[in-house]
């Protein structure tokens, strides 16, 4: 399931927090636990942590949260050694993270992560605030690096819910979460928009955003080019601090207790 408006990860039981009035992801997972489902694996992808989906499942054994984010941002929480009460895995990466950087964290930490988890569904909150250009964070992936990390995820599981999230500049995101779904969906992706796309692409405007600062790209394409790069020490210690206690152990732990 693809749903782009979704991802409203801060809202919290009693109120509203960070533009999110209530948490459509929390209640995806509900969704699958109510089904019967014993163990589902939520990923966050938002340029924020996402506080509001950990702290409504930071005593529950059958829900592991898993979020890579901006450092130093607000909501300020998910520092690397918060685990909540015990299935809470947080990745806070530093400004310019890339693409290189983002498969990095994928496939040294997230897919470890899941394995120890075997999760039997997915509830993973793509926001779109981490892209290049975004002025809410700091962070320089491509589109091309996010659809790849959430496919690369999505196709690991037997059941999956992709939702959207946060992002700030019309043009990335309206880009992002259509070739995302053209992705998702097998669909060829075209090298150049056509003009009904390109025409409305042309008559976004965005107060974030000056208009000398929109480049040709955003107005004819869907495909960002890939943004590689080194992956920095900051980084690469972020794999070895989060499975240092192993995911098998605490979910034994908690059944026993």
């Amino acid at each position: 399931v693809f749903h782009p408006s979704g991802g409203t990860h801060h809202g919290r039981p009693d109120r509203a927090s960070g533009f999110c009035y209530f948490n459509d992801p929390v209640f995806a997972v509900l969704t699958f636990l109510a089904a019967g489902l014993e163990r589902v694996l939520y990923v966050d992808l938002d340029a924020h942590h996402g506080d509001g989906v950990q702290d409504a499942f930071a005593d529950d054994d059958r829900v592991l949260t898993v979020s890579i984010h901006e450092e130093k941002r607000w909501p300020h929480s998910g520092l690397v050694e918060d685990r909540a009460a015990g299935l809470a895995r947080n990745l806070p990466v530093p400004r310019g993270f890339n693409d290189s950087e983002l498969d990095y964290l994928v496939e040294q930490a997230v897919i470890p992560l899941a394995e120890a988890f075997a999760p039997q569904a997915l509830v993973i909150t793509c926001g779109v605030d981490g892209l290049e250009g975004d002025p809410l964070s700091r962070l320089a992936l491509s589109n091309v690096g996010l659809w790849r990390a959430v496919e690369r995820l999505v196709g690991l599981q037997p059941r999956a819910v992709v939702l959207g999230g946060g992002g700030y500049n019309p043009w990335t995101v309206i880009r992002c979460w259509s070739g995302l779904w053209g992705r998702l969906s097998g669909r060829e992706i075209p090298a150049t928009l056509p003009p009904a796309a390109r025409e409305l692409l042309g008559g976004l405007r965005c107060d974030l955003i000056e208009e000398d600062e929109v480049p040709e790209a955003w107005l004819t394409t869907l495909v960002d080019v890939p943004n590689t790069g080194p992956v920095r020490p900051e980084v690469a210690r972020l794999p070895g601090l989060v499975l240092q206690e192993p995911i098998t152990a605490r979910i034994a732990t908690q059944r026993r207790a």
